[in-house]
């Protein structure tokens, strides 16, 4: 009798993510990831997937929005070496954040998992394409950010991080999301491609070279800068100040006056929580005031569990590139 060849379990070839990841578990995973599939033909169908190291980008999250942090992010990434080269606005719903944070989510907390939707469903976020001019030749351009960039938990900052020098407040309020090598950056474009398309980045991935203007710095044709007009007027300016977010709160009506006055304090994150889970936040004018309470109260993740695929650091890709970890100097130079 002869035996039934196994069929494979996947479209994708063992070695198309090579280059692209570090992580041996995330190639196998992406393997059979539907996003990484299709993302690997839409990028080759842009521009070559070598490209994919040359650049990453950046979402600016409607907490960057509302405390008025985008221009100082962009300021500082350009200071440090990404530059624009397009840019468009882009809005979360629930079924993105998930997919989007698939092999992270499951260390999420119950109490993150309520508020995050209120959170990155406020208004537009703003999706920047950058060009990496200062990457050294082994490490991606999106390695190079994520290593920059410093952890989303207050408590693990890092002296000179991004997230700490543009004045991260909590670990929801940490202002922005970056894909963490050229394997992500290719998935996550693909996922947020179904609502943006890829024209507002086609040019640029076909572009060769860096995006420069006469001075190297010039605004006016910077397609970042150009769309903070818009998503400011789609969210108020916020100070992201719990003492003053509870304040503002008790002088009102209403449930979110209620517990300001009565259970205002961490103790009761149980009863913010049990209100957001009842529906949208309604009250425009409180909405990011109990956001800024809800985001400064919860535990963000689940004690001993460990993401399905965690942040693959300088030191894998060094590796990869000759087959010996960095020194400290080395890996020290690929951070802010």
């Amino acid at each position: 009798m002869t035996t039934p060849t196994k069929a494979p379990r996947s479209a994708v070839p063992a070695t198309a993510l090579d280059t692209l990841t570090a992580d041996p578990a995330k190639r196998e995973v992406y393997r059979h990831d539907t996003y990484a599939r299709e993302g690997l033909r839409s990028f080759a169908t842009v521009t070559e997937l070598h490209r994919s190291h040359d650049v990453t980008f950046v979402v600016l999250k409607p907490d960057a929005v509302a405390g008025r942090r985008c221009e100082l992010i962009l300021d500082i990434l350009r200071d440090e070496g990404w530059l624009p080269a397009a840019a468009t606005t882009l809005r979360f719903d629930p079924l993105l954040t998930r997919e989007l944070w698939r092999y992270q989510f499951n260390a999420a907390s119950s109490q993150r998992i309520d508020v995050v939707d209120h959170l990155l469903g406020s208004g537009p976020s703003l999706l920047v394409l950058l060009y990496d001019t200062r990457r050294p030749a082994w490490m991606p351009a999106s390695v190079r950010l994520t290593a920059a960039k410093g952890s989303a938990d207050p408590e693990a900052a890092r002296h000179g991080d991004l997230r700490t020098r543009i004045g991260r407040v909590n670990g929801l309020f940490n202002f922005i999301h970056t894909a963490d090598d050229p394997a992500d950056v290719i998935r996550e474009l693909q996922l947020f491609s179904y609502q943006t398309g890829w024209d507002w980045c086609r040019a640029a991935l076909c572009a060769v070279g860096p995006p420069t203007t006469a001075d190297g710095r010039s605004r006016v044709s910077d397609p970042a800068h150009a769309l903070l007009a818009a998503v400011h007027e789609a969210i108020p300016a916020h100070d992201l100040d719990v003492t003053a977010a509870l304040r503002r709160l008790s002088a009102g009506t209403g449930p979110w006056a209620e517990l300001a006055r009565h259970a205002g304090t961490p103790k009761h994150i149980g009863h913010w929580l049990a209100e957001l889970r009842r529906g949208p936040i309604n009250d425009e004018a409180s909405r990011w005031d109990v956001l800024t309470v809800a985001t400064q109260w919860i535990d963000c993740n689940e004690p001993g569990v460990a993401p399905i695929l965690p942040t693959s650091s300088p030191a894998m890709w060094r590796a990869v590139a000759d087959g010996r970890l960095p020194t400290e100097l080395e890996d020290a130079a690929c951070r802010v």
